[in-house]
């Protein structure tokens, strides 16, 4: 079993406990932090709306956010479709060579996705969505990241 590294461990915690103390701290600050610590080009978080069966965009940072927020998928479209229908973390490494990737997003708003990490997020036992991460600039995605965008998915579920 992997451990999170102690530096990752008390920014979670950090985290976690300003959404405790803070009712000024949103999910926004939350995720430009986040952004910064994964050195990470773009994120999103997408929640799950069982009544239509999509994944509507609730939030997303990065150089097209704005066009990205509110965009709707079907579940089981794209990487983040797939995570929600499989409830299953995702290492996409190079999207070229990954048939999950759905490149129409890129296509309407010239962002280019090379990398991705996407895991879901759960509140009482059910899918409830998932956070993205694209283009990781230090490297490439790992088990520590997986790790990390774990705990930072727990930590938003339980503040949504």
């Amino acid at each position: 079993m992997a451990f999170m590294d102690p530096d990752a461990q008390a920014f979670v915690e950090r985290l976690a406990d300003s959404l405790a103390e803070r009712s000024d701290f949103g999910v926004a600050e939350l995720m430009e932090q986040v952004l910064e610590f994964l050195h990470i080009e773009a994120l999103s978080i997408f929640m799950l709306e069982r009544a239509t069966g999509e994944l509507l965009c609730k939030y997303a940072a990065g150089p097209v956010g704005q066009q990205v927020f509110g965009l709707r998928i079907p579940v089981g479209q794209g990487v983040v479709g797939w995570v929600v229908k499989y409830e299953e973390d995702l290492i996409v490494p190079s999207t070229d060579l990954d048939p999950r990737f759905y490149g129409g997003v890129d296509e309407q708003t010239g962002f280019v996705t090379r990398s991705i990490l996407c895991v879901p997020m759960f509140q009482a036992g059910q899918v409830i969505g998932a956070i993205e991460v694209m283009n990781k600039t230090t490297g490439h995605f790992n088990d520590e990241d997986v790790l990390f965008l774990q705990e930072v998915a727990d930590v938003v579920a339980d503040y949504g």
